[in-house]
C-alpha cells in the first residue's frame, strides 16, 4: 500500500494555523486554558514570543495545537449528538472562531484528498481521519463548536519536546532551530504512532516526509 505525504502547499498551510495560534495566545485567555498541562515557565515563554519567535516556531512541520484528534471516544461521542448541533449555540471570540474553522476546514479537507497526510500532520488516528470525511465541513464545525471546547497545546505531556522547541526551536541560526524542529517531529511521529495500527506505524516511521521537509525547510530558510 502506497503513502503519499504532504505537499509544499499543506506545509505552508500548517505554519500559517500555528502563526495564527501562538499570536492569539498572547491575548485570547480561553486559549490559554489549553496550555494548563505545561510548567509555568513554558507557559510564560510561549506566550510571550515576538513576532519573529512565532515566525520561526511556527514553521514546525506538524500542528502545534491540537483538536483532540486521538481520542476516539471525545470525537465519537460529538458526531453522534445531533441535538447539540448549532453553528450559533456557543459563542467564543471571533478569532478564535476563525482559528477552529480554518483548522477544522483544512483537517476536513485533507481527510477528502490525502488522509495519510492529515495523519502526519495532525497526528490523527485512522478513525478520526475516517469520521471526519463522512461529515459534510458544517458538520464537523458545528460538532466541534457544541462542545464549548477550544484548542489546546498538543503533546503537552511532553515537557522535554517543548523546552527544546522553545530554546534552540527559536535560535536565530537556522540549522540550529532546523534541527530542533526535526527532532520535535520524531518524537510527535512517535508518540503519535503508539495509538495507531501497526501498519500505520511502520508506514509513519518509514515515510520519506521528514527528508521533504528538510528540502523545504532549507528553501525557506534560504528565502
Amino acid at each position: 500500500m502506497g503513502f503519499r505525504g504532504p505537499e509544499e502547499a499543506d506545509f505552508e498551510n500548517v505554519a500559517a494555523l500555528n502563526r495564527s495560534w501562538l499570536t492569539l495566545l498572547q491575548r485570547q485567555t480561553e486559549l490559554r486554558r489549553g496550555l494548563e498541562a505545561l510548567p509555568a515557565e513554558l507557559i510564560e515563554r510561549i506566550t510571550n514570543l515576538t513576532a519573529t519567535e512565532i515566525k520561526r516556531l511556527a514553521k514546525t512541520p506538524f500542528l502545534l495545537f491540537s483538536f483532540r484528534e486521538n481520542e476516539d471516544a471525545y470525537w465519537t461521542r460529538m458526531l453522534a449528538d445531533e441535538r447539540a448541533r448549532d453553528l450559533f449555540g456557543v459563542q467564543q471570540s471571533a478569532d478564535v472562531e476563525t482559528l477552529v474553522s480554518a483548522g477544522l476546514s483544512f483537517a476536513w479537507q485533507l481527510a477528502q484528498r490525502n488522509p495519510y497526510a492529515l495523519r502526519l500532520t495532525f497526528g490523527a488516528t485512522v478513525y478520526w481521519s475516517e469520521r471526519i470525511a463522512e461529515q459534510t465541513v458544517i458538520e464537523l464545525l458545528e460538532g466541534f463548536r457544541a462542545t464549548g471546547d477550544s484548542p489546546v497545546i498538543r503533546l503537552s505531556h511532553r515537557p522535554d519536546l517543548w523546552r527544546k522547541l522553545l530554546g534552540s526551536g527559536l535560535s536565530r541560526q537556522a540549522l540550529a532551530s532546523f534541527a530542533a524542529q526535526i527532532t520535535a517531529l520524531q518524537t510527535f511521529l512517535t508518540d503519535a504512532s503508539a495509538e495507531r495500527p501497526n501498519t500505520w506505524s511502520v508506514a509513519a516511521r518509514k515515510t520519506a516526509t521528514p527528508q521533504y521537509r528538510v528540502a523545504q525547510v532549507k528553501k525557506s530558510n534560504n528565502n
